[in-house]
């Protein structure tokens, strides 16, 4: 006899067999790209950070303030 929810389960369970098997496979490449990428110690990336941090202080501090906005149309203008 035809079951159509049991023709369902096995149809789903097998595409989630599928997807986890290709979300494995992902995860394994994406650890052997980690394992490839230098890493760095935690006093080079404060060093980075703090010489990016004088970097933007230096520039906000040079930069002009932003000229202000011009005022809103009349609305008796728009409304025409």
């Amino acid at each position: 006899m035809f079951d159509p929810v049991s023709l369902w389960m096995q149809s789903t369970v097998m595409w989630m067999k599928v997807f986890k098997q290709q979300h494995d496979a992902y995860l394994k490449m994406l650890g052997s790209f980690a394992e490839k990428i230098p890493h760095e110690t935690a006093a080079d990336i404060a060093r980075e950070a703090e010489a990016a941090k004088k970097t933007v202080r230096a520039v906000n501090k040079t930069t002009k303030p932003a000229a202000p906005k011009q005022s809103a149309k009349d609305a008796s203008l728009v409304n025409a």
